[in-house]
């Protein structure tokens, strides 16, 4: 349910920056990204009426979006992002993965970002708006890193909520980080109803990370989530991993406190680079249920032809049905069923070009 007396954050961003003096200095930067693949899909068996395999297109991602920054006040950076998602094989804004009506009903078309934020050297940034949460960037993100529609399933996290955030300076190459999440948009709770706490450490080329969850404060009916990362980098090769736990309170009885492993590795040559990663989604004792996808292994190489424009190639797995759907999918659809033994595969090639 929607609350009614929030002005959407859209509006409020760009109503902000309307209202700044006419003589600021302001910077505003149009971009985009056209995203899209070529697919051939298969399962074990398809839900009823559904075909166990098919060709089709999908986008992966496309966005248009602004951005703006003004640098009028002294030691201090305000920047904004007003950024949607282009579904491309269907011609639509719209997020392709339909999470987002999942999160606030019936609105699959709001802004991905839609962000305010201070930035300041000595005493760290704020951002406020719908943006990518503090425990996705700090865990999830370090093996996020292919270009396919299938890239990031294989976590726990929340990508992108509303949430008031507070970043501090790097200090020896440490960073902390605060964020008020709105992680439901249910009636009967706060707006701000869960927190996440992250904390990362870099040291030339290598950067640890770990993040916690505290979900739902009001309620305490989904699990909270602890999380950690690691990520290191040196010539063409990059390595990162990740693990993640749910924590379930007293109350949730059904989930073991599935734990989901990563392992992710890159290296670069010229213009290609190649791209694997394993990920492990701990099964519990009851048959088919397991952490989202159950295991997963995903495979790639991308080629930079131009700086603008990247053609990719990528061999998909999993074992369990969440992030292969149904063709021209209108909804989250997994085409398996959602957590049904599946073996899903997917070949996919396809092409970013950013503008």
């Amino acid at each position: 349910m929607k609350h009614p007396h929030t002005l959407p954050l859209s509006a409020a961003l760009l109503a902000a920056m309307a209202a700044m003096p006419a003589h600021a200095e302001l910077t505003v930067t149009p971009y985009g990204s056209l995203r899209i693949q070529a697919e051939a899909v298969s399962v074990d068996e398809a839900q009823p009426g559904e075909d166990d395999s098919y060709t089709g297109l999908r986008d992966a991602y496309s966005r248009l979006g602004v951005n703006a920054s003004y640098n009028d006040f002294d030691n201090v950076d305000i920047t904004a992002t007003l950024e949607f998602p282009i579904n491309s094989a269907r011609l639509r804004a719209e997020d392709p993965t339909f999470f987002q009506e999942l999160y606030k009903e019936d609105n699959n078309s709001m802004p991905r970002v839609a962000t305010i934020s201070a930035a300041h050297d000595q005493y760290g940034s704020v951002t406020v708006g719908t943006q990518w949460l503090a425990y996705y960037n700090n865990v999830a993100y370090p093996v996020d890193f292919f270009s396919s529609f299938y890239s990031g399933y294989a976590t726990q996290s929340a990508f992108r909520r509303d949430a008031l955030t507070y970043t501090s300076p790097s200090l020896a190459g440490i960073t902390a980080t605060v964020s008020g999440v709105d992680m439901t948009d249910e009636a009967g709770t706060r707006y701000l109803d869960t927190m996440q706490y992250a904390l990362s450490w870099s040291l030339d080329k290598l950067t640890l990370a770990a993040a916690f969850q505290d979900t739902e404060q009001d309620s305490g009916d989904r699990a909270d989530q602890v999380g950690a990362s690691a990520t290191y980098t040196t010539g063409p090769w990059r390595f990162a991993a990740k693990v993640e736990q749910l924590l379930s309170h007293s109350s949730v009885s059904e989930d073991p406190d599935p734990v989901t492993y990563n392992l992710y590795g890159s290296y670069s040559w010229n213009k290609y680079t190649f791209k694997a990663m394993y990920a492990q989604g701990e099964e519990s004792d009851g048959e088919g249920e397991a952490f989202f996808q159950g295991d997963s292994v995903h495979v790639g190489v991308d080629y930079q032809h131009t700086e603008a424009l990247k053609l990719f190639a990528e061999y998909f797995y999993e074992e369990l049905g969440y992030a292969i759907y149904t063709p021209n999918s209108d909804s989250f659809n997994p085409l398996a069923g959602y957590q049904v033994q599946s073996d899903g595969q997917v070949f996919t090639v396809g092409l970013r070009y950013d503008f």
